[in-house]
């Protein structure tokens, strides 16, 4: 599709970065693509703008995880989805990488204090706490704990 829709306006899209853990949060985020973002993608087709969102369960593959790519790709696709975030919680805290490279910290500086945090930590404070010009497009849901623990024990083993 051109950049302009109909020959007359620029296209208009909304991408919206999702972040989460990933094992304690799959039917959470199953949930979203096959039942809640169809339908956020009819509605803004309607209105002439494309709905876009950027879950990386399925984004980076092995061979760039074992080059240490995660972090900066999470940066850059949270940058390129500004100002939409949405976060989404339960009891896990998630990966923490062994070591962030000192490119990446050289080009993102405020990495420096945080270099023993998960990456999920790290994308919520990339998308939103670190400019509080974001909050009004960013929403954060958090899972109730008594839901986990109401679900059988081999899905309760995977959440933690």
């Amino acid at each position: 599709m051109s950049d302009k829709s109909a020959g007359m306006h620029p296209q208009r899209a909304i991408r919206v970065f999702i972040s989460s853990t990933f094992r304690d949060m799959k039917e959470e985020r199953d949930e979203l693509v096959r039942n809640i973002f169809p339908q956020l993608r009819r509605i803004c087709e309607r209105r002439g703008i494309v709905w876009g969102e950027v879950d990386l369960r399925w984004g980076i593959t092995d061979e760039e995880k074992a080059e240490g790519k995660v972090l900066p790709i999470c940066l850059e696709e949270i940058r390129r989805c500004r100002p939409y975030f949405i976060g989404i919680l339960g009891e896990r805290y998630g990966w923490v990488p062994l070591e962030i490279s000192k490119e990446l910290i050289e080009r993102e500086e405020w990495l420096k204090g945080h270099l023993e945090k998960s990456v999920t930590e790290l994308e919520i404070l990339h998308g939103v706490l670190n400019d509080p010009g974001m909050a009004d497009h960013a929403y954060f849901y958090f899972r109730d704990p008594a839901w986990a623990h109401s679900r059988p024990e081999e899905q309760r083993a995977s959440m933690k």
